[in-house]
Order: structure tokens, then C-alpha cells, then sequence
């Protein structure tokens, strides 16, 4: 059973949100989103998952070319976010 919801999705997708900077640049990895919510690693794992399906997020950095990964929301995710 996913332990994905769509409160956590809102939350995980708001929280990216908020700490990318105008740019859309983002430096943080899985584990500080969770740190930054509160968040179990696994339920941030799996939602990433599930927004990367969505066509929801992307990467910034890659963990095979930068030793670490980072990710972004894409335009349709950061106007859904905006819009509330």
C-alpha cells in the first residue's frame, strides 16, 4: 500500500517549492526535503517517484555526474503550486 497521499504529494511539491530559488535551482536532495518537512526518507522517495511520473519534477544535478541528487519542479508543477 503507497503511503503516498495527495496531502503529501501537495506538501512534498510545495516544500520543493519553497526552497528552490528564482531561478528554479535547487541544491537539496531527497533527504533534506524530508529533513525540511518532517517527512519519513521513504515517503519522500516514493513521491519523487511519483511526481518524476507525473511530469512533475526533474533532476538538477544527476548522483552519477555530480555525486548527489537534486531535483526541481518542472513548469506545470511550480503554476500548480502557485495556483494553490
Amino acid at each position: 500500500m503507497s503511503s503516498v497521499t495527495p496531502a503529501i504529494i501537495k506538501s512534498v511539491m510545495k516544500g520543493i517549492y519553497n526552497l528552490c530559488d528564482e531561478d528554479n535551482y535547487n541544491v537539496y536532495d531527497a533527504f533534506d526535503i524530508a529533513e525540511y518537512l518532517g517527512l519519513e526518507i521513504s515517503v519522500i522517495d516514493e513521491t519523487i517517484e511519483t511526481l518524476g511520473e507525473a511530469g512533475c519534477i526533474s533532476e538538477c544535478m544527476n548522483l552519477h555526474d555530480d555525486g548527489i541528487q537534486t531535483y526541481c519542479l518542472t513548469d506545470k508543477a511550480i503554476d500548480m503550486v502557485e495556483l494553490g
